[in-house]
Formats: C-alpha cells, structure tokens, sequence
C-alpha cells in the first residue's frame, strides 16, 4: 500500500474511533465511498465491516458499545501509554515524548486530548510520512495489539477497526514493538 493509501486508512480510522452521534452515523456513507481510494483488500473490508454495522444498530447502542468498550474497558482504553504504565510517572514521560515527537514533525495536539490517545496518534500518522510515523508506532504497537486482543470480534464492531489499524501499520513496515528505539 502506498503511502498516501495507508495515511488515508490512518485518517478513517481515527474518525471512526471518534464518539459516534447522528452526524458520524450519517457520515458513514462517505467514509465507505473514500474506501475506494484504499488499494488494500483487507483493510478496506475490515473497515466496511465496521461502517456497515454501525449503520445497522440504533445509535443508543453504538453509543453504549463505544462507551462499555474504551470508556469503561481497562484493557481497552484507546490511552495508549495507559496500557503499561496506568497512572505511574513513566506514563508522564510517555506523554511528554510524544508530545515533542509529534511538535518536531509539525503536528500540534491541543489541549483537548493526551497525545496518547490512539485517533490522536493515528490522525498524526495520517499526516506525516511513514519514516515520520514508524518509531512512534514501533514503540507502542503492543498495547495497540493488545487492545485488539481484548476485543471480541463477534461481538464488537470495534475489533474491524483494530485490526484494520494493525494491517494498514503492518502494511506501513511497522512491525515490532521497540520501547527504546527513539529518542528527542
């Protein structure tokens, strides 16, 4: 997949792990027609998987399973750094290191969300080149894993998403989990 495909898969998928309301279930038809511009069969099916059972359930629902699944789910918070370090200091300099990773590279995270957080981390990803975005997904590609792991892919809409994000990373040459790979 080319890199302007694997951001574009990058930029859906943030959008979808978005807090679904009306809007983002009446958008879900645009994002299956940008599906078109993706040249990978997996990923664009794991991701109409997920458009079309979004669009299939009432949004109260869709709405309670985003909530039970990274609101209340310790094992799958879309945090990232939350997943091995919870509240400890390390999570602190996990932050701050992504913090000044993404702002070297000229992405700015406001004030609304950790840079942690996994559509923060993918919109990023979505936006610079794969050089840019491999160390920061190579350092925590395990607890992306991990999340999906948790996840239920019968029961779970979610679980399309994940493993879109780890095929599109997998696609990108992102392909193992190396903490002490990168430095500011």
């Amino acid at each position: 997949m080319s890199a302007t495909n694997s951001q574009l898969a990058f930029q859906l998928c943030s959008y979808l792990l978005s807090y679904p309301n009306q809007d983002f279930i009446d958008s879900l038809t645009e994002v299956e027609e940008e599906l078109e511009s993706i040249s990978s069969l997996d990923i664009k099916i794991e991701i109409q998987q997920f458009c079309q059972k979004a669009k299939n359930q009432p949004l109260a629902d869709l709405v309670a399973n985003y909530i039970y699944t990274f609101d209340f789910g310790k094992k799958t918070n879309l945090y990232i750094t939350y997943m091995s370090n919870g509240e400890q200091r390390e999570r602190g300099m996990d932050l701050l290191f992504l913090k000044n990773y993404y702002k070297l590279h000229g992405f700015h995270v406001t004030d609304k969300e950790l840079p942690d957080y996994l559509p923060v981390m993918l919109e990023f990803a979505g936006q610079v080149d794969q050089h840019a975005m491999k160390p920061v997904f190579e350092r925590y590609l395990a607890n992306i894993q991990e999340i999906e792991q948790h996840l239920d892919p019968e029961n779970n809409l979610y679980c399309h998403l994940m493993h879109a994000i780890l095929l599109a990373l997998e696609e990108a040459g992102v392909s193992k989990s190396d903490q002490g790979s990168v430095e500011i």
